[in-house]
């Protein structure tokens, strides 16, 4: 396909273990940072905040309710979720053809916050929920161009494991 210059999102699905989720308004997908060390020493001018192979921070999936309802309720259970985002996004095409671009996001998480939002009079609740990512991964298009698996110890982008030859040292 050729170069594509992507618009906005248009249109978009929250599923928690295949049960779709209503009243769902934005979801913040995580961060990915390596954690670092401090390394300092001989031959260096001051100190390098050094990022560890194979070691990443936290990674936080959190979703903004509307309100709460009994299908957003059962994102509040302890415990870990496989939840599926779908969502679809403008794009054009470098020939000017505007076409729509699917983009899937598998996040399995372990529930850590659940914050219902307020109550006041005309107006919507305005809710979160956070989990902790164990799995996160993006699929464009039917095409896999992340996957992170921290218990596996897996890091691909665009089908490149980078922590393959650290996990054929350790056998």
């Amino acid at each position: 396909m050729s170069d594509i210059l992507s618009g906005s999102i248009i249109a978009h699905k929250v599923f928690d273990a295949g049960v779709q989720v209503d009243d769902n308004v934005s979801c913040q997908l995580p961060s990915i940072e390596p954690g670092t060390t401090e390394v300092k020493g001989a031959g260096i001018l001051g100190t390098l905040d050094f990022p560890s192979s194979g070691q990443l921070n936290s990674m936080i999936f959190s979703m903004s309710q509307r309100s709460i309802n009994r299908n957003s309720m059962m994102l509040s259970t302890p415990g870990l979720h496989n939840i599926e985002l779908r969502f679809v996004k403008d794009a054009m095409t470098s020939d000017g053809q505007q076409i729509p671009e699917g983009t899937k996001i598998f996040v399995t998480g372990i529930f850590k916050k659940f914050d219902p939002g307020k109550v006041e009079n005309n107006s919507t609740m305005d809710g979160s929920i956070d989990y902790e990512v164990l799995r996160y991964r993006i699929v464009i298009n039917g095409e896999e161009v992340l996957l992170i698996d921290k218990i596996n110890y897996i890091y691909k982008v665009n089908g490149v494991d980078y922590m393959q030859s650290v996990k054929s040292v350790l056998g």
